[in-house]
């Protein structure tokens, strides 16, 4: 039976690409989670990446996570990037191409060379459940605690605030921060059910994720020679 939806129009929402001048690097953190433990997390943290590259003469930091058919992340942290890399959570660096770049739906599918990480299994969101954000915003890759409050139909402009578009989302309680757009939202089964995207600027702990039943939108029309990533994003 389908997942009772809602629709919503995310007008007060931040998106979490984080610009710096400089890096950070810090050691990996692992948090216990109720229903996923400890030994679980650490699994799923060597299949979660730090998206960097520069854009508009800045450096530009987000999140991915490692699926069958490459690394998703949002289209919004890649954007018009030079010099993309993946970061895993030891701190190896590998050269990363854009393979397939949606901006409407917020996501972007990527490739990188003598990358070896265990691709994480795509399943559907489900109201209520629990699981947790692999995010890397800070300059490294962790997990912090994530509930699917509500499965929504998300009415939003594409990724440089034009038109209107329907993402299949969903609206999270979570702790969100700048710098985790693309952190993967993972299930108690260890599935990807969704990449973060946003969060409110007017309500603490809220935040929006782009579904999984979007992912083929990237993953099924792959370019293997790399494809345009649009103007980057001046914030």
């Amino acid at each position: 039976m389908r997942t009772k939806e809602f629709s919503i129009v995310v007008l007060a929402a931040l998106p979490l690409i984080w610009f710096s001048s400089c890096g950070k690097t810090s050691e990996p953190e692992v948090v216990t989670v109720s229903n996923i433990s400890s030994e679980a997390v650490e699994d799923l943290l060597s299949s979660a990446f730090v998206v960097e590259g520069l854009a508009c003469q800045r450096k530009s930091i987000g999140s991915g996570i490692a699926v069958e058919a490459g690394i998703l992340t949002n289209a919004h942290v890649v954007a018009g990037t030079g010099d993309l890399h993946v970061v895993d959570r030891n701190g190896d660096q590998y050269l990363a191409q854009i393979v397939a770049f949606d901006p409407q739906t917020d996501l972007a599918l990527l490739h990188a060379d003598g990358l070896n990480a265990p691709p994480l299994p795509v399943a559907l969101p489900k109201k209520g459940a629990y699981g947790v954000a692999l995010v890397g915003g800070d300059g490294q890759i962790k997990a912090i605690p994530a509930n699917i409050d509500r499965v929504v139909d998300i009415n939003i402009a594409d990724i440089y605030g034009e038109g209107e578009y329907r993402r299949k989302g969903m609206q999270l309680e979570a702790d969100i921060s700048p710098g985790d757009s693309g952190g993967a939202i993972i299930d108690s089964t260890g599935s990807v059910v969704g990449l973060v995207f946003s969060r409110s600027n007017k309500t603490d702990g809220v935040s929006y994720a782009v579904s999984s039943e979007e992912f083929p939108l990237v993953t099924e029309d792959i370019s293997p020679n790399g494809v345009d990533n649009g103007e980057c994003l001046r914030k």
